[in-house]
């Protein structure tokens, strides 16, 4: 378990007279993923065991990521897969092959060692994602977040909603990659910690409310996830990438470089998927999501720009401010910037986004 906590000191409006300090601290737990990985290299382990390391915290964020994707996991059913992968028995059962630990098994020690390599080097892991995180935070940050790595399951990281991030090294093939995507988590647990003070957009609508309120509600979960996807991209800053040298990040690599060149197709999908939102008869707010955000995450590439040309014109805390307000002005703010629909980095938007920019607006 790393115990460092790393504090990210944030020096605000200094003056002859004063500068005020603000910390937030950071807790990383490994000890998820040194469980799973030491279980997998042990061909003894029993049933017991491999229970008990299905219901560690960590393990148990890998459970709840599954079922996000409407895949039945439970502590049985990891506890099951691990057991089996660690005697060598083949996984038959859907679910339990949505733990991919037969595919973490064999990198087994190498990712320990990475895990070493992560605790051991805090200039260029704890540090500077400390500074980049820094960078980022309003004034005022007073704020526990709770990292915990993980060894196995789907997607590279991810969060809740709330204050804890996960990091899975499973995922991971080099520092560079373990170093962007704990940055990127990091960002979204920040994020969660302002979720009430920016109206937490992103609630389900519910099933009494009008056709014009669910609409609202949709839209303004849409904006609020390309908010979040799109300034945690701008945080974990993509140019760790450019110098990834195996499969892993290489293929990481050109899908940004690819989705950066086409951000037009992008601010297309966007369009679509607010008509497809208003429709008389709308599309499920999953299916769109699906298809905005999971795979290829096309939304990504135009909130990543919307991010950055904030940051790029109002400065880091000009993008920092947008924790604490309502997605849609994030939106709304893009479109007024000098840049906006001058060049292929800078798309215009699509008449019915900006309509939807005022009618959420009129909505909060």
């Amino acid at each position: 378990m790393i115990r460092r906590i790393l504090q990210l000191i944030l020096f605000i409006g200094c003056s002859d007279a004063m500068c005020f300090a603000v910390g937030t601290t950071v807790t990383m737990n490994t000890d998820s993923a040194k469980a799973v990985l030491d279980a997998l290299q042990n061909p003894a382990l029993s049933h017991e065991a491999s229970l008990r390391i299905a219901g560690m915290t960590g393990n148990q964020g890998i459970i709840r990521k599954l079922n996000e994707f409407k895949i039945p996991a439970t502590a049985q059913s990891f506890a099951d897969a691990l057991y089996a992968c660690a005697h060598g028995e083949k996984v038959t059962d859907s679910t339990q092959q949505s733990f991919y630990f037969d595919q973490v098994k064999p990198r087994s020690q190498e990712l320990l060692s990475l895990l070493t390599q992560i605790e051991s080097n805090p200039d260029s892991f704890q540090n500077a994602i400390e500074h980049r995180i820094a960078l980022f935070t309003p004034p005022g940050a007073d704020i526990h977040l709770q990292g915990y790595v993980v060894a196995g399951g789907d997607g590279g990281g991810y969060t809740f909603g709330d204050t804890n991030f996960y990091l899975n090294i499973g995922l991971v093939t080099e520092l560079a990659i373990a170093k962007g995507t704990t940055t990127h988590e990091l960002y979204h647990a920040v994020q969660g910690a302002f979720a009430k003070e920016r109206g937490n957009s992103a609630e389900v609508p519910r099933k009494t409310a009008s056709h014009s309120q669910n609409s609202c509600a949709n839209v303004s979960h849409l904006f609020a996830n390309l908010y979040e996807e799109g300034s945690a991209t701008y945080v974990e800053d993509i140019s760790l990438l450019s110098g990834v040298k195996t499969e892993i990040g290489l293929r990481m690599k050109d899908d940004m470089d690819d989705g950066l060149k086409h951000l037009r197709t992008s601010a297309s999908l966007l369009e679509m998927s607010v008509i497809s939102l208003n429709a008389a008869d709308p599309t499920p707010y999953d299916d769109v999501y699906d298809v905005d955000f999971l795979g290829h995450g096309i939304l990504y590439n135009i909130g990543y720009a919307m991010a950055k040309a904030i940051a790029d014109n109002d400065g880091p805390q000009g993008l920092a401010a947008y924790l604490k307000q309502p997605p849609y002005r994030f939106v709304g703010r893009y479109t007024q910037l000098p840049q906006y629909g001058l060049d292929k980095d800078h798309p215009r938007l699509g008449p019915n986004t900006l309509a939807a920019v005022k009618q959420v607006g009129g909505c909060n």
